[in-house]
């Protein structure tokens, strides 16, 4: 004996089908029609979660550039599903930012003067405290302000755009 169904539970089958399909075919069109503008090489994934780095990159020179911007260091994020990632990155970006700050701030009580170059931020600070970083998403990298001495995280909105598959 096979079940009847009825045209409640159908309706409420396609109820709930039928936006499901509209927001894949509509998330499709959107794609189709952002990958002619990307046309930056796709960039590499790289693990995050307990990695360390002592990339840290001239950020006169990376804004110079174009490529970059400043990233924020605040939660952006409005869902739940991403709202975990960003809230991760955010808070290593804030605890990274002041880890430095505070680096800099015994160089300056010892020496009396901020790093001068970027160079010497990395020699003095980075490499003489063995200093690791945790390691930012894939569109996102360490910068030293020398006009300012501190950190920054630098974004770079083409890789943004084109993710790692």
């Amino acid at each position: 004996m096979t079940k009847q169904r009825t045209p409640i539970a159908v309706g409420r089958a396609c109820a709930l089908v039928l936006p499901a399909l509209a927001i894949c075919v509509g998330c499709e069109e959107s794609a189709k029609k952002a990958a002619p503008a990307a046309a930056a090489a796709p960039a590499k994934a790289r693990e995050v979660l307990n990695k360390r780095t002592q990339d840290v990159r001239d950020a006169t020179k990376e804004l110079k550039t174009g490529d970059a911007k400043v990233a924020t260091t605040k939660i952006v994020a409005k869902d739940p599903i991403t709202l975990a990632g960003n809230a991760y990155v955010s808070i290593i970006g804030q605890t990274s930012i002041l880890q430095i700050q505070h680096a800099v701030d015994l160089y300056r009580a010892e020496h009396d003067a901020f790093p001068k170059t970027y160079e010497e931020f990395m020699q003095e600070i980075i490499k003489a405290n063995n200093i690791a970083l945790p390691t930012l998403p894939y569109y996102q990298e360490y910068g030293y302000d020398a006009q300012e001495h501190k950190l920054i995280i630098l974004e770079y909105p083409a890789k943004k755009q084109n993710p790692p598959e």
